[in-house]
Protein backbone atom coordinates (compact mmCIF):
# COMPACT_ATOMS: atom_id res chain seq x y z
CA UNK A 1 0.00 0.00 0.00
CA UNK A 2 2.88 2.35 0.85
CA UNK A 3 4.55 1.56 -2.46
CA UNK A 4 1.32 2.33 -4.35
CA UNK A 5 0.91 5.57 -2.44
CA UNK A 6 4.49 6.64 -3.21
CA UNK A 7 3.93 5.66 -6.83
CA UNK A 8 0.79 7.82 -7.04
CA UNK A 9 2.62 10.74 -5.45
CA UNK A 10 5.50 10.40 -7.93
CA UNK A 11 3.11 10.19 -10.88
CA UNK A 12 1.23 13.22 -9.56
CA UNK A 13 4.43 15.28 -9.29
CA UNK A 14 5.55 14.29 -12.77
CA UNK A 15 2.12 15.07 -14.19
CA UNK A 16 2.01 18.48 -12.49
CA UNK A 17 5.50 19.31 -13.78
CA UNK A 18 4.47 18.23 -17.27
CA UNK A 19 1.30 20.29 -17.14
CA UNK A 20 3.10 23.40 -15.93
CA UNK A 21 5.76 23.11 -18.63
CA UNK A 22 3.09 22.56 -21.26
CA UNK A 23 0.99 25.52 -20.11
CA UNK A 24 4.06 27.78 -19.88
CA UNK A 25 5.23 26.66 -23.29
CA UNK A 26 1.93 27.72 -24.80
CA UNK A 27 2.36 31.27 -23.54
CA UNK A 28 4.08 32.32 -26.73
CA UNK A 29 1.45 30.93 -29.06
CA UNK A 30 0.09 32.94 -31.95
CA UNK A 31 -2.47 35.70 -31.41
CA UNK A 32 -4.83 33.74 -33.64
CA UNK A 33 -5.35 31.25 -30.82
CA UNK A 34 -8.54 31.12 -28.77
CA UNK A 35 -7.48 31.73 -25.17
CA UNK A 36 -9.32 29.97 -22.36
CA UNK A 37 -8.14 30.94 -18.87
CA UNK A 38 -8.28 29.03 -15.62
CA UNK A 39 -7.17 29.85 -12.08
CA UNK A 40 -7.24 26.77 -9.88
CA UNK A 41 -5.48 24.96 -7.05
CA UNK A 42 -2.38 23.34 -8.51
CA UNK A 43 -0.82 23.45 -5.04
CA UNK A 44 -2.25 23.63 -1.52
CA UNK A 45 -5.03 21.72 0.20
CA UNK A 46 -7.16 21.21 -2.93
CA UNK A 47 -4.29 20.48 -5.33
CA UNK A 48 -5.54 16.95 -6.04
CA UNK A 49 -8.86 18.34 -7.23
CA UNK A 50 -7.43 21.28 -9.17
CA UNK A 51 -4.81 19.20 -11.00
CA UNK A 52 -7.33 16.47 -11.85
CA UNK A 53 -9.84 18.95 -13.29
CA UNK A 54 -7.22 20.82 -15.33
CA UNK A 55 -5.68 17.57 -16.57
CA UNK A 56 -9.04 16.35 -17.85
CA UNK A 57 -9.77 19.68 -19.54
CA UNK A 58 -6.32 19.99 -21.09
CA UNK A 59 -6.52 16.46 -22.45
CA UNK A 60 -9.64 17.34 -24.43
CA UNK A 61 -8.40 20.75 -25.58
CA UNK A 62 -5.15 19.13 -26.78
CA UNK A 63 -7.13 16.45 -28.59
CA UNK A 64 -9.20 19.10 -30.40
CA UNK A 65 -6.01 20.93 -31.39
CA UNK A 66 -4.58 17.74 -32.92
CA UNK A 67 -7.76 17.54 -35.01
CA UNK A 68 -7.17 21.02 -36.43
CA UNK A 69 -8.66 23.17 -33.68
CA UNK A 70 -11.89 25.16 -33.98
CA UNK A 71 -12.75 26.87 -37.25
CA UNK A 72 -9.05 26.88 -38.13
CA UNK A 73 -7.93 28.27 -34.75
CA UNK A 74 -6.14 26.44 -31.94
CA UNK A 75 -7.12 26.59 -28.27
CA UNK A 76 -4.56 28.03 -25.87
CA UNK A 77 -5.44 26.84 -22.37
CA UNK A 78 -3.70 29.13 -19.87
CA UNK A 79 -3.78 27.82 -16.30
CA UNK A 80 -2.57 29.69 -13.22
CA UNK A 81 -2.16 28.43 -9.67
CA UNK A 82 -4.07 30.15 -6.87
CA UNK A 83 -3.54 27.47 -4.18
CA UNK A 84 -7.26 27.81 -3.28
CA UNK A 85 -6.80 31.43 -2.23
CA UNK A 86 -9.67 33.70 -3.32
CA UNK A 87 -7.51 36.86 -3.54
CA UNK A 88 -4.98 35.09 -5.77
CA UNK A 89 -7.80 33.72 -7.90
CA UNK A 90 -9.16 37.22 -8.55
CA UNK A 91 -5.65 38.55 -9.32
CA UNK A 92 -5.07 35.65 -11.70
CA UNK A 93 -8.42 36.24 -13.39
CA UNK A 94 -7.51 39.88 -14.03
CA UNK A 95 -4.22 38.79 -15.61
CA UNK A 96 -5.98 36.18 -17.74
CA UNK A 97 -8.42 38.81 -19.00
CA UNK A 98 -6.08 41.79 -19.42
CA UNK A 99 -2.77 40.19 -20.40
CA UNK A 100 -3.70 36.84 -21.92
CA UNK A 101 -6.90 38.18 -23.56
CA UNK A 102 -8.95 35.15 -22.50
CA UNK A 103 -12.46 34.98 -23.99
CA UNK A 104 -13.66 33.04 -20.95
CA UNK A 105 -12.71 32.03 -17.44
CA UNK A 106 -12.99 28.26 -17.11
CA UNK A 107 -13.41 25.91 -14.16
CA UNK A 108 -12.59 28.40 -11.43
CA UNK A 109 -12.44 26.29 -8.30
CA UNK A 110 -14.12 26.80 -4.95
CA UNK A 111 -16.99 28.79 -3.47
CA UNK A 112 -14.83 31.62 -2.00
CA UNK A 113 -13.06 32.32 -5.30
CA UNK A 114 -16.22 32.27 -7.40
CA UNK A 115 -18.05 34.55 -4.99
CA UNK A 116 -15.11 36.97 -5.01
CA UNK A 117 -15.11 37.00 -8.82
CA UNK A 118 -18.66 38.34 -9.16
CA UNK A 119 -17.70 42.07 -9.27
CA UNK A 120 -15.04 41.35 -11.90
CA UNK A 121 -17.54 39.52 -14.09
CA UNK A 122 -19.94 42.45 -13.87
CA UNK A 123 -17.16 44.91 -14.70
CA UNK A 124 -15.66 43.06 -17.67
CA UNK A 125 -18.61 41.09 -19.01
CA UNK A 126 -16.45 37.99 -19.41
CA UNK A 127 -18.03 34.54 -19.26
CA UNK A 128 -17.26 32.35 -16.25
CA UNK A 129 -17.84 28.84 -17.53
CA UNK A 130 -18.36 25.72 -15.41
CA UNK A 131 -17.31 26.97 -11.95
CA UNK A 132 -16.18 24.05 -9.79
CA UNK A 133 -18.62 24.68 -6.96
CA UNK A 134 -22.20 23.80 -6.14
CA UNK A 135 -22.82 27.08 -4.33
CA UNK A 136 -25.98 29.11 -4.91
CA UNK A 137 -23.86 32.28 -5.16
CA UNK A 138 -23.07 31.39 -8.78
CA UNK A 139 -26.64 30.27 -9.51
CA UNK A 140 -28.98 32.74 -7.82
CA UNK A 141 -29.83 35.38 -8.69
CA UNK A 142 -29.50 34.62 -12.39
CA UNK A 143 -26.22 35.94 -13.80
CA UNK A 144 -25.79 36.32 -17.57
CA UNK A 145 -22.02 35.86 -17.27
CA UNK A 146 -22.06 32.50 -15.44
CA UNK A 147 -22.79 29.11 -17.00
CA UNK A 148 -22.86 26.12 -14.65
CA UNK A 149 -22.67 22.49 -15.63
CA UNK A 150 -22.44 20.57 -12.35
CA UNK A 151 -25.58 20.31 -10.22
CA UNK A 152 -25.75 22.59 -7.20
CA UNK A 153 -25.42 21.51 -3.57
CA UNK A 154 -29.17 21.95 -3.16
CA UNK A 155 -29.76 19.32 -5.85
CA UNK A 156 -27.36 16.96 -4.08
CA UNK A 157 -29.01 17.34 -0.69
CA UNK A 158 -32.45 16.86 -2.24
CA UNK A 159 -31.27 13.58 -3.80
CA UNK A 160 -30.02 12.38 -0.42
CA UNK A 161 -33.23 13.31 1.42
CA UNK A 162 -35.33 11.69 -1.32
CA UNK A 163 -33.32 8.49 -0.85
CA UNK A 164 -33.78 8.53 2.92
CA UNK A 165 -37.53 9.08 2.55
CA UNK A 166 -37.90 6.16 0.14
CA UNK A 167 -36.08 3.94 2.64
CA UNK A 168 -38.38 5.07 5.43
CA UNK A 169 -35.60 6.63 7.49
CA UNK A 170 -36.99 9.36 9.73
CA UNK A 171 -34.37 9.93 12.44
CA UNK A 172 -31.83 12.04 10.54
CA UNK A 173 -29.11 14.33 11.84
CA UNK A 174 -27.06 16.95 10.00
CA UNK A 175 -23.49 18.01 10.74
CA UNK A 176 -22.54 21.12 8.80
CA UNK A 177 -19.29 23.03 8.45
CA UNK A 178 -19.50 26.41 10.15
CA UNK A 179 -18.88 28.49 7.03
CA UNK A 180 -20.84 29.71 4.00
CA UNK A 181 -20.68 26.32 2.28
CA UNK A 182 -21.94 24.45 5.33
CA UNK A 183 -24.75 26.88 6.11
CA UNK A 184 -25.94 26.83 2.51
CA UNK A 185 -25.90 23.03 2.50
CA UNK A 186 -27.86 22.92 5.75
CA UNK A 187 -30.50 25.21 4.24
CA UNK A 188 -30.75 22.82 1.29
CA UNK A 189 -31.29 19.83 3.58
CA UNK A 190 -33.92 21.71 5.58
CA UNK A 191 -35.77 22.70 2.41
CA UNK A 192 -35.75 19.12 1.11
CA UNK A 193 -36.81 17.78 4.51
CA UNK A 194 -39.74 20.21 4.66
CA UNK A 195 -40.83 19.04 1.23
CA UNK A 196 -41.14 15.50 2.61
CA UNK A 197 -42.51 16.67 5.97
CA UNK A 198 -39.39 15.25 7.62
CA UNK A 199 -38.28 16.83 10.88
CA UNK A 200 -34.51 16.75 11.42
CA UNK A 201 -33.71 15.06 14.73
CA UNK A 202 -30.42 16.84 15.41
CA UNK A 203 -28.26 19.58 13.88
CA UNK A 204 -24.69 20.47 14.86
CA UNK A 205 -21.94 22.62 13.40
CA UNK A 206 -18.24 21.84 13.18
CA UNK A 207 -15.40 24.32 12.69
CA UNK A 208 -12.99 24.25 9.75
CA UNK A 209 -10.20 22.94 12.00
CA UNK A 210 -12.45 20.36 13.72
CA UNK A 211 -11.55 21.76 17.15
CA UNK A 212 -15.15 21.31 18.32
CA UNK A 213 -15.67 17.84 16.85
CA UNK A 214 -16.41 16.30 20.28
CA UNK A 215 -19.31 18.71 20.78
CA UNK A 216 -20.82 17.74 17.41
CA UNK A 217 -20.34 14.05 18.24
CA UNK A 218 -22.14 14.49 21.55
CA UNK A 219 -25.16 16.19 19.91
CA UNK A 220 -25.50 13.41 17.35
CA UNK A 221 -24.82 10.59 19.83
CA UNK A 222 -27.68 11.61 22.11
CA UNK A 223 -30.28 11.90 19.33
CA UNK A 224 -30.77 8.18 18.57
CA UNK A 225 -30.19 8.64 14.83
CA UNK A 226 -30.49 6.26 11.89
CA UNK A 227 -28.46 8.41 9.45
CA UNK A 228 -26.22 11.47 9.48
CA UNK A 229 -25.85 13.87 6.55
CA UNK A 230 -22.48 15.60 6.41
CA UNK A 231 -22.26 19.05 4.85
CA UNK A 232 -18.51 19.14 5.33
CA UNK A 233 -15.35 19.15 3.22
CA UNK A 234 -11.86 17.87 3.91
CA UNK A 235 -10.62 17.37 7.45
CA UNK A 236 -13.93 17.92 9.31
CA UNK A 237 -15.49 15.03 7.36
CA UNK A 238 -12.91 12.42 8.33
CA UNK A 239 -12.46 13.78 11.85
CA UNK A 240 -16.18 13.62 12.63
CA UNK A 241 -16.75 10.14 11.18
CA UNK A 242 -13.74 8.68 12.99
CA UNK A 243 -14.71 10.31 16.29
CA UNK A 244 -18.36 9.25 16.04
CA UNK A 245 -17.48 5.67 15.11
CA UNK A 246 -15.59 5.36 18.38
CA UNK A 247 -18.84 6.13 20.18
CA UNK A 248 -21.47 4.49 17.97
CA UNK A 249 -21.04 1.62 15.54
CA UNK A 250 -22.91 1.09 12.29
CA UNK A 251 -24.06 4.64 11.55
CA UNK A 252 -25.02 5.37 7.94
CA UNK A 253 -23.34 8.54 6.67
CA UNK A 254 -24.21 10.60 3.61
CA UNK A 255 -21.78 13.16 2.14
CA UNK A 256 -21.72 15.60 -0.78
CA UNK A 257 -19.55 15.39 -3.89
CA UNK A 258 -16.83 17.50 -2.23
CA UNK A 259 -15.75 14.18 -0.68
CA UNK A 260 -15.36 12.57 -4.11
CA UNK A 261 -11.57 12.33 -4.19
CA UNK A 262 -9.05 9.61 -3.48
CA UNK A 263 -7.46 11.73 -0.76
CA UNK A 264 -10.89 11.98 0.90
CA UNK A 265 -11.22 8.20 0.86
CA UNK A 266 -7.65 7.74 2.12
CA UNK A 267 -8.23 10.17 5.00
CA UNK A 268 -11.21 8.09 6.16
CA UNK A 269 -9.40 4.76 5.93
CA UNK A 270 -11.46 1.85 7.25
CA UNK A 271 -13.99 4.32 8.69
CA UNK A 272 -14.98 5.26 5.14
CA UNK A 273 -16.43 1.87 4.26
CA UNK A 274 -20.14 2.24 3.56
CA UNK A 275 -20.19 6.05 3.44
CA UNK A 276 -22.60 7.16 0.70
CA UNK A 277 -21.40 10.07 -1.46
CA UNK A 278 -23.52 12.01 -3.94
CA UNK A 279 -21.92 12.60 -7.35
CA UNK A 280 -22.68 15.18 -10.03
CA UNK A 281 -20.77 13.58 -12.93
CA UNK A 282 -21.03 10.14 -14.55
CA UNK A 283 -19.18 7.22 -12.98
CA UNK A 284 -15.71 7.55 -14.58
CA UNK A 285 -14.35 4.10 -13.73
CA UNK A 286 -16.37 1.90 -16.11
CA UNK A 287 -16.98 2.71 -19.78
CA UNK A 288 -20.77 2.51 -19.76
CA UNK A 289 -21.40 5.63 -21.90
CA UNK A 290 -19.76 7.20 -24.93
CA UNK A 291 -18.56 10.11 -22.80
CA UNK A 292 -16.77 7.85 -20.32
CA UNK A 293 -15.26 5.74 -23.08
CA UNK A 294 -13.89 8.83 -24.80
CA UNK A 295 -12.60 10.21 -21.49
CA UNK A 296 -10.75 6.99 -20.69
CA UNK A 297 -9.34 6.75 -24.22
CA UNK A 298 -8.02 10.32 -24.33
CA UNK A 299 -6.64 10.16 -20.78
CA UNK A 300 -4.94 6.87 -21.64
CA UNK A 301 -3.11 8.59 -24.49
CA UNK A 302 -1.76 11.05 -21.91
CA UNK A 303 -0.51 8.17 -19.77
CA UNK A 304 -3.09 8.80 -17.03
CA UNK A 305 -4.61 5.51 -15.87
CA UNK A 306 -6.16 6.63 -12.59
CA UNK A 307 -9.53 8.11 -13.47
CA UNK A 308 -11.42 10.49 -11.18
CA UNK A 309 -14.66 12.41 -10.86
CA UNK A 310 -12.82 15.74 -11.12
CA UNK A 311 -10.95 14.44 -14.16
CA UNK A 312 -14.10 13.58 -16.08
CA UNK A 313 -15.65 16.87 -14.93
CA UNK A 314 -12.80 18.85 -16.49
CA UNK A 315 -13.02 16.71 -19.63
CA UNK A 316 -16.79 17.26 -19.98
CA UNK A 317 -16.49 20.99 -19.24
CA UNK A 318 -13.91 21.29 -22.04
CA UNK A 319 -16.10 19.27 -24.41
CA UNK A 320 -19.09 21.56 -23.86
CA UNK A 321 -16.89 24.64 -24.19
CA UNK A 322 -15.52 23.40 -27.52
CA UNK A 323 -19.03 22.84 -28.87
CA UNK A 324 -20.02 26.38 -27.87
CA UNK A 325 -16.88 27.82 -29.49
CA UNK A 326 -17.61 25.93 -32.72
CA UNK A 327 -21.12 27.37 -32.85
CA UNK A 328 -19.86 30.90 -32.08
CA UNK A 329 -18.00 31.17 -35.40
CA UNK A 330 -14.44 32.24 -36.17
CA UNK A 331 -14.51 35.73 -34.65
CA UNK A 332 -15.05 34.83 -31.01
CA UNK A 333 -15.61 37.28 -28.18
CA UNK A 334 -16.93 36.60 -24.70
CA UNK A 335 -20.30 38.03 -25.77
CA UNK A 336 -20.38 35.77 -28.84
CA UNK A 337 -19.59 32.82 -26.58
CA UNK A 338 -22.42 33.69 -24.18
CA UNK A 339 -24.88 33.96 -27.06
CA UNK A 340 -23.65 30.65 -28.47
CA UNK A 341 -24.12 28.90 -25.13
CA UNK A 342 -27.61 30.33 -24.72
CA UNK A 343 -28.59 29.03 -28.16
CA UNK A 344 -27.31 25.52 -27.41
CA UNK A 345 -30.60 24.23 -26.00
CA UNK A 346 -30.68 20.57 -24.99
CA UNK A 347 -27.50 18.84 -26.18
CA UNK A 348 -26.51 15.23 -25.55
CA UNK A 349 -22.76 14.88 -25.04
CA UNK A 350 -22.44 11.15 -25.60
CA UNK A 351 -24.68 10.19 -22.71
CA UNK A 352 -24.62 13.34 -20.58
CA UNK A 353 -27.26 15.96 -21.34
CA UNK A 354 -26.53 19.67 -20.93
CA UNK A 355 -29.23 22.32 -21.41
CA UNK A 356 -28.61 26.07 -21.76
CA UNK A 357 -30.89 28.85 -22.96
CA UNK A 358 -31.44 32.55 -22.32
CA UNK A 359 -33.27 31.87 -19.09
CA UNK A 360 -31.36 28.81 -17.90
CA UNK A 361 -27.63 28.76 -17.21
CA UNK A 362 -27.75 25.64 -15.02
CA UNK A 363 -26.69 23.01 -17.51
CA UNK A 364 -27.35 19.80 -15.58
CA UNK A 365 -29.29 18.44 -12.62
CA UNK A 366 -27.53 15.06 -12.73
CA UNK A 367 -26.99 13.54 -9.28
CA UNK A 368 -26.44 9.92 -8.32
CA UNK A 369 -25.37 8.17 -5.12
CA UNK A 370 -22.21 6.07 -4.74
CA UNK A 371 -20.76 4.14 -1.81
CA UNK A 372 -17.18 3.71 -0.60
CA UNK A 373 -16.12 0.06 -0.78
CA UNK A 374 -13.90 -2.01 1.51
CA UNK A 375 -10.96 -1.61 -0.87
CA UNK A 376 -11.25 2.20 -0.97
CA UNK A 377 -13.11 2.69 -4.23
CA UNK A 378 -16.38 4.29 -5.25
CA UNK A 379 -19.10 1.85 -6.23
CA UNK A 380 -22.47 2.63 -7.81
Amino acid sequence: MLINRLRRMAIGKLLLASLLMSWQGLAGAENNDIVIGQSTALTGILAELGVAHSTGAKAYFDYVNTQGGINGRKIRFVVMDDAYDAARSVANAKQLIEKEKAVALFGMIGTPANAALLPLLAETGIVSFAPVTGAEAVRKPFNRHIFNIRAGYGMETEKIVDHLTVRGISKVGVVYQNNAFGKEGLAGVEQAANKHQLKLSAVASISNDSSDVDKAVSVMENAGLQSIILITAGKPSSDFIKAFNKKVKGMQYFALSVLASQSGINALGKDGVGVIVSQVLPFPFSATTGLVREYQKVMGKMGVKEYSYLGIEGFLDAKVMVEALRRAGRDITSEHLATSLESMGRTDFDGFVVTFNKNQHQGSDYVELTVISKDGRFLR
